[in-house]
Formats: C-alpha cells, structure tokens, sequence
C-alpha cells in the first residue's frame, strides 16, 4: 500500500501521468503545491482515482484559489496528511 505524492501541475509535468500508471488498486494519491490544479482539469482530461483513493492539500487548495469537488478528492490539511503517510506501508514522490 503506497502513498503517492505529487506536487506538480500536469499542464508543466508529466508526473501525474507516471504516478497514475504505476498506482495499484490499495495505493491513494495525495495532490499537493500544483498538484493540486489537477482537480481543476476536466474528468476525462485523467483518470483518476475514486475520492476514497484521491487526496487534496487543503492549505495547497486555498493558497491557489480552488475548491476541490468532494466528489472528485477529499481534502485534508497537514495532519490529516501525515496520518495518511502513518497509514500506508510506502510514500513516493513523483518530481
């Protein structure tokens, strides 16, 4: 169970693209710093992991002016996150 990590925007990176690929069914994906504007993208621009699956930095979210889709991500703020790291076997971040 690994914890996937990415921060960066998928309009200037390709790690998101990678990530998604790799994810097997017990991984989550966090999305934090520009990572975040992946929740801004139409639903068939990725596919994306269930919200269960699908985490947003709340604070990352607020900083860029977005409000997340509760459908799409459940967003969580720093300790919410470092709960989610307590709680998977593995971390990864894509850069």
């Amino acid at each position: 169970m690994i914890l996937h990590i990415v921060n960066k925007s998928p309009a200037d990176n390709t790690a998101l693209q990678l990530c998604l690929r790799a994810m097997g069914p017990s991984d989550s994906l966090i999305l934090i710093e520009d990572g975040v504007y992946t929740l801004a993208l139409p639903a068939s621009a990725h596919s994306l992991p269930s919200a269960q699956k699908l985490f947003a930095l709340q604070e990352d979210c607020a900083a860029r002016g977005l409000t997340p889709d509760s459908s799409k991500a459940t967003t969580v703020n720093y300790t919410d996150f470092v709960e989610l790291v307590t709680q998977h076997e593995k971390t990864l971040s894509w850069l």
